[in-house]
């Protein structure tokens, strides 16, 4: 991440509300089979900025064949215990990563 966190707070800390989301496969994949597991994804890219998605795979071999990132980043993966997410929302809404937005 660029910065530091006292950079980016606006204001005094407070507490923080969550909302949580149960994740699933979108419907052009089918819903996920017995041997599916769901791994947290985040992309450090060579600039500093990260990029966070779920990825559904059989194995955490399967996830490098499902992602593309750029040459010199690195990826950090962890393995869910389940399929809830819990999201305190955007910390800033004109940042949110297009893929990352809310449909229409």
């Amino acid at each position: 991440m660029k910065g530091g966190a006292e950079e980016r707070m606006a204001g005094e800390p407070g507490p923080v509300t969550f909302t949580c989301y149960r994740i699933t496969p979108g419907e052009e994949e089918g819903a996920p089979k017995e041997d599916m597991n769901a791994y947290s994804v985040v992309v450090l890219l060579p600039g500093g900025e990260f990029r966070h998605q779920v990825v559904w795979a059989g194995a955490p071999e399967d996830v490098g064949d499902a992602i593309r990132v750029p040459p010199g980043s690195r990826v950090i993966m962890t393995e869910m215990a389940n399929a809830l997410i819990w999201d305190s929302g955007p910390v800033e809404a004109e940042k949110v990563a297009p893929e990352a937005a809310p449909a229409p």
